[in-house]
């Protein structure tokens, strides 16, 4: 199988190991590209956890902050690897959503015990932040990374596509979905799409793309990428999830 990957550079990058080390082939077209923005150490002092919603977030926050004693929460298994490579001591880890992560929470702490700390990116697709006050906790939002999507698919995408050359494309969220079919659009190649198997992590993400007219749309059983790529029978017990 030939892949075409959309995630951002370094999460592209893991996975394109993983996927080459199984012998598939592999073409790394992210569509959003991670900038940390600049801001001071954030004082951790009152806050009872820390809550991370990408693995970009976690990058985002050891790029400014050096602790890693204070309890954190995940939203999936691929940010709470991100977080153990960091050096965190304590992470728990929900399974691949906002939803299932405010509920974690709420089960875990005692609301009484102080705020929460939620890193997130500039633009966030869920309501961390207000499922956690409906609950009678006390959020904090420091966004310290924007997403910046590509303006265009790149030449060799492009001749991949319409070569006919890649077989599978994987979609992580309805975000990079969208700009994926924007691109497309720009760049005329809708009709292409017929020999390309599209890989859908939720059916949010197949409610984007299922206007055009693929080879085939799969969707995932679970939010993850083992259950993603268990679609079209490759294992890949060692990467998580993580909607970008």
């Amino acid at each position: 199988m030939h892949f075409l990957l959309t995630r951002p550079e370094e999460d592209s990058r893991k996975l394109a190991q993983s996927l080459l080390s199984l012998g598939h082939r592999v073409q790394a077209e992210p569509l959003l590209h991670i900038n940390f923005l600049s801001r001071e150490k954030i004082d951790l002092t009152n806050f009872q956890a820390v809550a991370f919603t990408s693995a970009n977030g976690v990058r985002a926050f050891v790029h400014i902050d050096q602790n890693r004693d204070i309890p954190c929460f995940a939203v999936g298994e691929a940010t709470a690897a991100e977080a153990q490579k960091a050096g965190f001591q304590t992470i728990s880890t929900a399974d691949g959503n906002v939803i299932e992560l405010a509920e974690l929470i709420t089960r875990r702490l005692n609301k009484a015990s102080g705020p929460i700390l939620h890193i997130s990116g500039r633009d966030i697709a869920g309501d961390l932040s207000g499922r956690l006050e409906a609950a009678g906790f006390k959020p904090v939002r420091a966004a310290l990374y924007k997403a910046v999507k590509s303006a265009a698919l790149t030449t060799a995408a492009q001749k991949l596509i319409t070569s006919g050359q890649i077989s599978h494309i994987p979609f992580y969220s309805p975000r990079s979905a969208k700009i994926f079919m924007d691109l497309i659009h720009l760049s005329h190649l809708e009709d292409h799409l017929t020999k390309i198997t599209a890989l859908c992590l939720s059916p949010a993400v197949s409610d984007v793309i299922g206007s055009s007219s693929w080879q085939g749309i799969l969707t995932a059983k679970h939010p993850n990428q083992s259950s993603l790529f268990h679609l079209v029978g490759v294992k890949l017990e060692e990467i998580g999830n993580d909607r970008t």
